[in-house]
Formats: C-alpha cells, sequence, structure tokens
C-alpha cells in the first residue's frame, strides 16, 4: 500500500507526460467523451492528474471539445496552482460551451488572482461578451486589452467589433474595425451581420462590396448569408442576384444555410420564382428553414393556393413546420378569411405543442378577428402563456376590426400596466378602433400621447388615423385643419378618407382638393373618378357628373366592375351586379326577393342618392336590389346550413345601400339564426354580430375601405364562368 502511494505521489517525468498529453489530445479532436473519461480516472489513480498541471490542462481542453464543461471545471478546481494555460483553457471552455456569464466570471477571477490573461483569453470573454450583447462588461475588457497591448490582435478585436455591434454601439464597433491593421473573414462577418442586425443594411451591403474588393479574404458561408439578408431586408433583386453569382462561385450553393438565405432573400425581394427554384435545387433538401421562407414569400404577394401546396410538400417529406411556418399559413388564411382551413392548422399547432407559443397564437388571434369569430379571438388571448407587444397588438387590432373602441382602449392601458412597451403598430390599431367607434377626444389624447408619453414620432399611418377619425365623425373642418398643420403630406388613405366623408357630406370644395391630392399618389385609381361622380350627383350637379365621366371615357379609364363570391359546396360562386347566369339564378332570386320584401317590413329604405344616375327610384331601388353582395348572401341561404357563418368576399368596397340592406337582412329569419355574417373587403374583413335579436351593436359595425381598387383576385374553379 505504501509503494501504491508512493508510485502516486511521483509526478511522471516529461517523456511520459508528453506520451500521456498525445493520448488525451486525440480524445479531444476525435470528441469521444467515453475514452477521455476512462484516460482521465487511470490519471487520477496513477496520481499524475494532480501532479502534473501540464496534464490538468489538456484534460481541461479534452473536456471542452468534449461538450463536457462540467468535468472541465472539476480538472481545474482539483488543480492546486492553476497557472496562464489553466485560466486560458477554463475561459475558453466555458465561452466555448455557451456558459458565458460562467466564462466572464472566471475571466474576472483570474484577474483577481493576479494572472495577466493572454490574448486566447481576452478573446473567448470578448466572444462571452458578444453572445450576452453585454456591453458593459465587453467594455471592461476593451479597456483591459488596450492596456496590455491586444486591441490590435486579430481574435480580440473582431469579437469586440462583434460584441459592440451586438450591443447596437456600431459607432464603437466600426472604431475597433477600423483599427485593426489586418482584417479576416470573422472580422468582416462580424461588421456585416453587425450592420445587417441593426437596421443598417446598406451600410452591411457596403461592407460586403468593400470586402470583395480588398480581394485579400475569401468570403465564407457566413458572409455570404450577413450579406444576403441585408439584400433581402433592401428587396433589392437585382444585388441579391450578385450575391447569388458570388456564391456559385465560390460553391456554396448546394450549402443548406446559404441555400436558406438565398431562399430567404429571393422570397423578401418578392422574386417568388426564383425562391422556388433554389429551394428545388436539390429535391431532397427541403427543409422547415427554406420551406417556411417560400410559404412567407407567396403570402406576402397574395398567392395562398401556392402557400398552400408548399406547406402540403412539406408535411409529405415528413418535414414538422415551426412556429414561424404556422404563423405564415395562418397569417394567409386570414388574408383570404380562409376560416376552415385555419381551423385545420388551429388543430395542427395544438397537435404540435405550439399553442402556448405567443408568436403563434397572435396569429390565430388576427386570423379569427379577421373571420369575425371575436369570442374565439378573446379566448385564444387568454390562453397565450406570455402576452408580448404582438399578442397584444394582435387583440388591439381585432377590436379595432369591430369597432370596440372601448374595448381596445381598455386592452391598451392593461397592456401599459403589464410594462408592455407599446409600438407604432399599437397606436395604429388604437387609433383605428378610436376612429371606427367615433372615440375622436380619446383618439386625439392617445395621438398626442405618442411622443410625451411614450416616446414614439407619430408617422404618416398615424397621422392619416386621425385624419378619418375627424372624417367619419363629420368633423371636416378640424381635418383640413390638421392636414394643413401636417408636418408632412397625407398618404392615399388619408386623402380617401377624407373624400368619402365629402361624398357623404356634400362639401364639394374640399372633396375636390382631396380627388386631386389622391389622383397625384394614385393615377390609375378609377375609384377617385366614381367617389366625385357620386358626390356630384348627390348634389344634383348633373353637369359635373357628364363631365367627369366624360373625363373618364376620354382618358380610358373605366369603372372596374364589381363581383362578390362565396364558398359553397367546396366550389367557389362568382357574381356580378343583376348576375342571371348562375344555373340556381331562379332561386337566388325568388330569395333575394323574399328578403327584399322583409327588410322592407322591418325598416328599411333605399338609399337611392347612392347611385350616381338619373333615373326614376323605382329603377334605381332594382339596380341596388341586385347588387352583387345581395346575390352572394341569397345564394348562400338556400347552399348552406344554417350552422355554418357566411363568408361573401368581394373585390371593391361595399356600397352605403347594401351595407344598411345587410343590418336589416341580419334581423330577418334565417338569417337572425345563423353565428354571423361577413364580409371580406380587399383582405378586411367586416363583421356584423347576429347573435342579439335587438339589433343591438349594429352601429359598431365599421367597415376599413381600402383606396386601392383591385380587379378580382384568382379565386379557383367557379361555376360561373367571364
Amino acid at each position: 500500500m505504501g509503494k501504491l502511494r508512493g508510485q502516486r505521489s511521483r509526478p511522471p517525468d516529461d517523456a511520459a507526460s508528453l506520451h500521456l498529453a498525445a493520448h488525451v489530445q486525440s480524445c479531444g479532436r476525435a470528441g469521444d467523451l467515453r475514452r477521455a473519461r476512462l484516460l482521465h480516472a487511470r490519471l487520477v489513480l496513477s496520481g499524475a492528474a494532480a501532479a502534473s498541471t501540464f496534464l490538468a490542462n489538456h484534460l481541461i481542453t479534452t473536456y471542452s471539445r468534449c461538450a463536457d464543461a462540467g468535468s472541465a471545471v472539476r480538472v481545474f478546481r482539483a488543480v492546486p496552482r492553476p497557472n496562464l494555460v489553466s485560466w486560458t483553457a477554463l475561459v475558453s471552455c466555458l465561452a466555448r460551451n455557451s456558459l458565458h456569464r460562467d466564462a466572464l466570471d472566471a475571466f474576472a477571477a483570474m484577474r483577481r488572482a493576479g494572472v495577466a490573461p493572454t490574448e486566447f483569453a481576452l478573446s473567448s470573454a470578448a466572444g462571452a461578451a458578444a453572445a450576452l450583447a453585454a456591453p458593459r462588461p465587453g467594455a471592461q475588457l476593451h479597456c483591459v486589452a488596450v492596456a496590455l497591448g491586444f486591441d490590435a490582435e486579430l481574435f480580440v478585436a473582431s469579437n469586440l467589433a462583434d460584441m459592440y455591434s451586438k450591443c447596437g454601439l456600431l459607432g464603437e464597433a466600426c472604431r475597433v474595425f477600423d483599427q485593426m491593421p489586418h482584417k479576416d473573414a470573422v472580422a468582416w462577418t462580424a461588421m456585416i451581420d453587425g450592420y445587417a442586425k441593426n437596421g443598417s443594411l446598406e451600410a452591411s451591403v457596403l461592407a460586403f462590396r468593400d470586402m470583395r474588393r480588398e480581394g485579400l479574404v475569401g468570403a465564407d458561408q457566413h458572409v455570404f448569408c450577413s450579406a444576403l439578408s441585408a439584400s433581402g431586408g433592401l428587396k433589392d433583386g437585382l444585388l441579391g442576384r450578385s450575391i447569388h453569382c458570388s456564391v456559385m462561385k465560390a460553391g456554396f450553393e448546394l450549402d443548406t444555410i446559404v441555400r436558406n438565405a438565398l431562399s430567404d432573400m429571393y422570397a423578401k425581394s418578392g422574386d417568388v420564382e426564383n425562391a422556388s427554384r433554389v429551394v428545388k435545387i436539390d429535391p431532397g433538401g427541403w427543409n422547415v428553414v427554406s420551406g417556411t421562407s417560400l410559404i412567407d414569400s407567396y403570402i406576402e404577394n397574395d398567392r395562398v393556393e401556392e402557400a398552400l401546396g408548399v406547406y402540403t410538400e412539406l408535411r409529405r417529406q415528413g418535414i414538422e413546420p415551426n412556429e414561424f411556418t404556422f404563423s405564415s399559413m395562418i397569417k394567409g388564411c386570414a388574408m383570404q378569411a380562409l376560416l376552415e382551413q385555419g381551423v385545420q392548422l388551429h388543430a395542427q399547432v395544438i397537435k404540435t405543442n405550439l399553442i402556448g407559443d405567443s408568436f403563434v397564437g397572435s396569429t390565430l388571434v388576427h386570423m379569427y378577428g379577421k373571420c369575425g369569430l371575436i369570442s374565439l379571438s378573446l379566448q385564444l388571448f387568454s390562453e397565450i402563456e406570455c402576452h408580448t407587444e404582438i399578442a397584444w397588438n394582435a387583440i388591439i387590432n381585432v377590436y379595432a376590426l369591430h369597432g370596440h373602441g372601448r374595448e381596445a382602449i381598455k386592452a391598451f392601458d392593461r397592456m401599459v400596466s403589464s410594462s408592455i412597451r407599446p409600438n407604432s403598430i399599437t397606436f395604429v390599431s388604437l387609433l383605428t378602433a378610436c376612429s371606427h367607434a367615433g372615440l375622436v377626444d380619446e383618439g386625439l389624447k392617445y395621438f398626442y400621447s405618442m411622443k410625451d408619453a411614450h416616446d414614439i414620432q407619430p408617422k404618416e399611418e398615424h397621422y392619416s388615423c386621425i385624419i378619418d377619425m375627424y372624417s367619419r365623425a363629420g368633423r371636416l373642418d378640424e381635418a383640413e385643419k390638421f392636414i394643413s398643420e401636417m408636418p408632412m403630406k397625407p398618404n392615399a388613405y388619408g386623402w380617401c378618407s377624407l373624400l368619402r366623408a365629402c361624398r357623404m357630406r356634400g362639401n364639394k370644395e374640399l372633396g375636390e382638393i382631396a380627388a386631386q391630392n389622391l389622383l397625384k399618389l394614385e393615377p390609375g385609381n378609377t375609384g377617385i373618378h366614381v367617389s366625385l361622380s357620386g358626390m356630384y350627383a348627390s348634389l344634383g350637379q348633373w353637369d359635373d357628373v357628364k363631365a367627369v365621366r366624360k373625363l373618364m371615357k376620354d382618358s380610358s379609364i373605366k369603372k372596374l366592375p364589381g363581383f362578390s363570391w362565396v364558398d359553397a359546396n367546396n366550389k367557389t360562386h362568382v357574381f356580378g351586379s343583376e348576375d342571371w347566369s348562375h344555373p340556381q339564378h331562379e332561386q337566388i332570386y325568388e330569395k333575394l326577393e323574399k328578403l327584399s320584401e322583409r327588410i322592407k317590413a322591418e325598416g328599411y329604405v333605399p338609399d337611392t342618392n347612392s347611385l350616381p344616375l338619373i333615373l326614376e327610384d323605382s329603377a334605381k331601388e332594382r339596380i341596388l336590389r341586385y347588387h352583387s353582395e345581395r346575390i352572394a348572401v341569397a345564394f348562400a341561404l338556400i347552399s348552406m346550413p344554417a350552422t355554418k357563418p357566411i363568408i361573401v368576399k368581394k373585390n371593391l368596397r361595399i356600397c352605403i345601400d347594401c351595407h344598411s340592406a345587410m343590418k336589416f337582412i341580419s334581423k330577418v329569419p334565417p338569417f337572425c339564426e345563423r353565428d354571423v355574417l361577413l364580409w371580406r373587403l380587399l383582405g378586411t374583413l367586416v363583421f356584423l354580430p347576429l347573435g342579439d335579436a335587438k339589433f343591438k351593436g349594429l352601429s359598431l359595425w365599421k367597415a376599413i375601405f381600402s383606396v386601392e381598387m383591385k380587379s378580382i383576385p384568382a379565386i379557383g374553379p367557379a361555376v360561373v364562368e367571364r
């Protein structure tokens, strides 16, 4: 026993230490944790581990490479007198294994022990500060580097520049970068990525060009990914294609990370065809990132059917969607009011256990709100585990869509009291809610609180909400004064809101000013001439009506025909005004006549002034009665079960008279027995609650109308061919 103790206490000679160190290193290079532990056990039994700091340092490095930081720390603590290499190995091990806070603590302990750090320890500590985006420890490390003369070392300076950029301190990052005598791919990547992530997209692209121009550094896949990210953010397809050429020359086109970055860049640039080609370069190379980028691209370009096809292909290949995939798909369903598909996606979200995710939950809240099911939106909002600003924005926007201004204000107050900071999107939804509910004074209070209380500079969309608020309330003089005091000119939405209000209120002079400014912004918008014509007709100025129509004819401007379509029995049925071409037209018009009689008995009076035509009132009533949306509703009533909500989609805004008629239709059987009636209008739904037979809540039925007049989109197979 005494002999064994004597053997264990005797340190190995230099040759034996080198031999044992080589074995330890081989375990680290191979990542063989099991063999490393066996060798460590033999060294402990022989006494070499405790007697040789040299071998202990190699063990720390080996455990670091095997991702066993706990064992590395235990070895370090067993060293009686750690030397410079021991401390450096420990700091590097902790940083390498993502224990960044522990790495900074170890570096601080190293300084307290009076050990001067090497450039390698400084580089690892700076990398840990960068990963934590911790500017204060990072600046302290920078001071240490300057004091020790390591601030110009390549690895140290690269990590310091990366740390400053990740902390949003681009000025400091640039100073560190510019003082580097030599720059490698890591340094360039730090700056390119830092610019991109801090919103300086043009600077990021310029840095990439400067790097390529120097010709001293070969770009790796990380540099290309950062440059492609900046290009996608700029939506610069030409620049993205040039980077794609560089990617191909460098041989990285089949690299999964680079391919994902390429598809994302093309998707953000709106080039869905090239995005699709990149994804399909390798038929077996589909992954959730590239597939989600392609889905998002189709959604952003309002091509929901293609997005559904990509989603189906992902599932066919056995690729599980993540929270971003579901969010994009649900967003697409909200845009097209695809309630059934949205419900199916909701079921899959529950199945994949992502229902508690704030991002996914928020998009579901938005989708059900857009589809008129506000009670489901509220239920899902309450089930979200962590109410982020995205979740609060979603529920406030749902209230805004349905004209529930008071509820939107309460939600906003709860958001602020929960220490969630509102952003500019929050205020757009809040001001919209106040506008739709007629809460002008409240809306103005929140508008002026943006800068004073929340340090948010109002943008043109916020000013347009105030214009819309004044316009809806009929306070046109105040709207005109507000426009004259704005720091910028109103956008198209603001002028359109004013023009629509002038048409309703008969303010010819202000309406003409609004129309002139709107024509400058959207010269191809045929709705401007139609609104002007309607305004003149409501004032009985038929000569002006004729002048507008002559101008339209001379300029080859045609009024866009209105269509309404509804999905029933797995088919899309399209209807135009006074449409007699549907196979069931006799039953449809019989139902429509009965509805017309019933709503007149309830008090409906046709608003013939909404038609800019010189006709008898009876003729105008007939035209109004056979508008496409009413035909679509009549068809839905005879074709769909009473328990199913009716969703009617349109390519143009609903007219004032049909707006009124739908309120009365909702009162009469069998409509009052249905759950909801919905109108989809250019991506926005108007919701009419039908649960209250007393007609309560109809004053809250507010529409958000887009100024853009689009042609009827592709909607799949239609029964009626045109």
